[in-house]
């Protein structure tokens, strides 16, 4: 017995040793840590002093020197003389201009790579990684008021990045102090927690801050309008909000989308997104003083928001409808409904004093310069 354990004891003190040997021998090859290959970075463009960290693990006797690139050749890198540490600290800011200089086109999201160079007792030797940089913005202060907003990023299937607003916009002028044309509504429910996130109502026209004329030149040059949006927001195209149901799913990205505390029909709705979309309803026109369809009192309970789009000829929409013609009295917008799970796009009424329909606005940020 007393053989069998020795024998025992001597296996495992060889196998830990050879353990120990192949882990601990000492290395001279280059080891970058973290970020991990294929990380996502994000930088948050509206901390800028916020702080990012590349490490890698620093040998004795050894100095480094930390290169960026778009691809892995680093033939043009932007490079830093590190020294004999072992991690570059760089703020927000910072990482940003280096990412331009190697990549001056960079507004969103890119591939980057990263390398180590190590020199030690007069031997060179290198390894890279890449990581995808994003640019950031979980939320933003809109300076005309300093309401604060939460927002959402997503990389669409054509690879794009949009960031939208995750609540109602609440504004009450435009972003240079000007007065709307038709002052915006607010809920007033009895349900102050509805009323307080539901943001306000705005007409197209007050939305778009534009002429009919004016927002389809716009569209028809894939320009944004800013309308009552902040400072580097836009309203939503058409085309964005096709681009954002196509990446949700046009049949059952509704439920992803919705908060299920502000609808009836909550069986599927996961809000995974943290979109929190609310059955906000609408009102009818500015004479009206009392809201449609809501959460509160509608039979069938809605969502829509505005686009900066106008109803033009040959457009589809919802449940197989076209647009034959031009139509100044229409204007596209974005709808949920309580008993169905999609995500639709429609041309509803925009006619003064009749049917001028009010609905809820939120905006898409501009491509960062």
């Amino acid at each position: 017995m007393k053989q069998i354990h020795f024998i025992l004891f001597t296996l495992f003190f060889l196998v830990t040793g050879c353990q120990e040997k192949i882990d601990y021998v000492d290395p001279t090859w280059a080891r970058a840590i973290y970020p991990e290959d294929g990380a996502t970075v994000q930088i948050d463009f509206f901390d800028p002093e916020g702080m990012q960290v590349f490490a890698w693990e620093a040998r004795p006797e050894a100095t480094y020197t930390i290169s960026f690139d778009v691809n892995m050749h680093f033939e043009h890198p932007y490079t830093f003389e590190m020294g004999a540490t072992d991690s570059l600290k760089i703020t927000n800011e910072e990482l940003l201009a280096t990412l331009r200089e190697v990549w001056p086109d960079f507004a969103s999201i890119q591939r980057f790579f990263w390398q180590v160079e190590q020199t030690r007792k007069g031997e060179v030797a290198t390894t890279w990684r890449y990581f995808n940089a994003i640019l950031a913005v979980e939320n933003f202060v809109d300076e005309r008021d300093g309401e604060k907003y939460e927002a959402r990023q997503f990389v669409l299937n054509d690879g794009s990045l949009m960031t939208i607003m995750a609540e109602n916009l609440r504004a009450t002028v435009y972003a240079d102090g000007s007065e709307f044309p038709l002052e915006a509504k607010v809920a007033e429910t009895g349900n102050s927690m509805f009323d307080t996130r539901v943001g306000n109502y705005y007409s197209w026209a007050t939305a778009v801050g534009i002429s009919w004329e004016e927002a389809k030149a716009a569209t028809l040059a894939g320009e944004p309008v800013q309308g009552v949006c902040p400072d580097g927001w836009h309203l939503p195209s058409l085309d964005e909000y096709n681009k954002l149901r196509e990446y949700l799913g046009t049949d059952t990205g509704g439920n992803r989308v919705k908060d299920p505390s502000y609808w009836r029909t909550t069986g599927t709705i996961t809000n995974d997104t943290k979109m929190n979309i609310m059955a906000s309803g609408f009102y009818w026109h500015e004479g009206v003083p009392y809201l449609s369809e809501d959460i509160n009192e509608g039979s069938n309970p809605l969502a829509g928001f505005w686009s900066a789009s106008p109803c033009l000829k040959d457009m589809l929409f919802a449940w197989g409808e076209k647009a034959l013609d031009d139509d100044p009295n229409r204007a596209v917008m974005l709808a949920l409904y309580d008993d169905v799970e999609g995500i639709y796009v429609q041309a509803y009424s925009i006619v003064p004093g009749v049917e001028n329909r009010m609905y809820p606005v939120r905006c898409v940020m501009d491509q960062i310069k």
